[in-house]
């Protein structure tokens, strides 16, 4: 195929998944506007409102409090949306739903660069096209969209940072054995720094990820993969973006706020859902029950007895508005003290949290999204066995890459390491909102190493069946 046919396929492939995503959502918004919003949807709408009313991300507009539970990714976008279009949450949708697209389109690049096949790669992206999950999601006011777009852009930066180039490639030599080295273009590094900055201020689970990756180019020093000129421009490269733009949020907060965290969701995940369902599953208590008690607990002598139910999901309460710093960090510490008392149900429920991102397929909340009501079982059931065969592919693809000596597989131990990385962090507890949603932004990933798979069993199938090969007889 040509390269103008290929070019012409993306943009087929890309421009009808956005055609078909903004006529969903615009549809659906119309009929029933409601269907835009979930639980989360204040949280990232009322600080957008304050930046646009006030010109400060607190709480809500008009409020004296910062908000220091969401970071300012995504209210920052709805923010620049509602400037332009006098508060429309149509426009966010609709915008939200268009920019959709780019994550077919990386899933596409990175599997064609990864597989070296335009079809392969055509394949990951009508993947993502086609899921009914990410069509839904870009409908809805959170932040999933937004995170997936800019972790599969991490992704694919990554790997075009890490991959093993020839010096005429790019500078990275040989390590004398014949092996190439990874040049760690510079552009590259800051390219994957920046998208991860931009991923964390969306959803803060990425935040400590870049200390895994320098880690890791620390220890490819060690091992002597590669030389120590070229490791330094590269690690400065993509560390000095990460350091000062995530650092100026955590001096943000210890003004604001007294905290020098990055985020208060960190002590909302730990206090009110790990430590909440550990406490549950000790004492035979229902979640809800022991959320309200904790929350209660919390705050007993720190400040005036409130409405503890309506602030058991970890919600700033009123009284502690003004000392979020103060409250978040003692809900982290308390939660740790809970779950260091109780290893063996902690780790039980850490399982089932992580269990819980792999076998949901969400497919029933996508639908319920475009009908507006329970959606029939022909609907949904093939969710499930869809989402277990692209997982199942996208571990024999992970696999088969990882074991392979190629120019990929220092990449491919980036992108494998951040999907590790993201399910181990956002495992929260069984009331944390569907597993599902914590698996959307890795998606597309989920999806490229699934063509990867395909490409590897394809592979020792053909392998399988040629024929063995006979020597012939030598001549006396």
């Amino acid at each position: 195929m040509t390269r103008h046919k290929q070019r012409l396929g993306v943009a087929g492939l890309v421009g009808l998944v956005v055609l078909l995503r903004v006529v969903l959502v615009s549809v659906v918004h119309d009929a029933d506007p409601d269907r835009a919003i979930t639980d989360d949807t204040p949280g990232y709408t009322e600080p957008a409102r304050a930046l646009v009313e006030d010109g400060d991300f607190d709480l809500a507009p008009g409020s004296d409090a910062p908000e220091f539970q969401r970071t300012p990714g995504y209210p920052a976008f709805v923010a620049a949306v509602y400037w332009v279009t006098d508060a429309s949450d149509t426009a966010v949708v609709v915008v939200q739903a268009a920019l959709s697209g780019l994550s077919v389109l990386l899933a596409l690049l990175l599997a064609w660069r990864l597989t070296g096949s335009f079809g392969l790669g055509l394949a990951a992206g009508v993947a993502v096209g086609l899921d009914p999950l990410q069509a839904s999601q870009s409908g809805l006011i959170v932040s999933e969209t937004l995170a997936t777009i800019f972790t599969t852009l991490t992704a694919y930066c990554g790997v075009r940072f890490l991959q093993r180039t020839t010096d005429a490639d790019g500078g990275g030599g040989t390590d004398g054995d014949g092996d190439t080295k990874p040049a760690l273009p510079v552009q590259w590094g800051a390219a994957c720094a920046l998208s991860l900055v931009v991923a964390t201020y969306v959803r803060p689970t990425t935040y400590y990820f870049p200390l895994a990756v320098l880690a890791g180019l620390a220890l490819l020093l060690v091992l002597r993969r590669v030389d120590r000129t070229t490791l330094l421009r590269g690690a400065a490269a993509f560390g000095i973006p990460c350091i000062v733009l995530l650092g100026v949020w955590n001096v943000r907060n210890h003004e604001r706020v007294e905290s020098w965290r990055f985020s208060g969701l960190e002590g909302t995940n730990l206090y009110w859902y790990r430590a909440a369902a550990v406490v549950a599953d000790r004492d035979g208590t229902d979640l809800v029950e022991t959320q309200v008690q904790m929350t209660e607990d919390l705050s007993r002598g720190e400040v005036p007895p409130f409405d503890y139910e309506d602030y058991r999901a970890g919600q700033p309460p009123p009284a502690w508005e003004l000392r979020q710093g103060e409250y978040y960090d003692r809900a982290s510490s308390e939660a740790l003290d809970i779950l260091k008392d109780e290893p063996v149900i902690t780790a039980k429920q850490y399982a089932r949290a992580v269990y819980g991102q792999v076998v949901q397929s969400g497919w029933n909340n996508a639908f319920e999204y475009m009908l507006g009501e329970p959606p029939p079982a022909l609907l949904t059931a093939p969710g499930l066995p869809v989402v277990w065969a692209i997982e199942a592919l996208a571990v024999i693809g992970a696999v088969a890459v990882l074991r392979r000596k190629d120019d990929h597989r220092l990449a491919h131990v980036f992108v494998v390491g951040l999907v590790v990385y993201v399910i181990l962090v956002t495992a929260a507890g069984p009331d944390a909102g569907g597993g599902f949603r914590f698996r959307i932004p890795l998606w597309p990933l989920w999806c490229v190493y699934a063509v990867l798979g395909v490409q590897a069993v394809t592979g020792f199938v053909a392998a399988f069946r040629r024929p063995a090969v006979t020597p012939a007889p030598s001549a006396e």
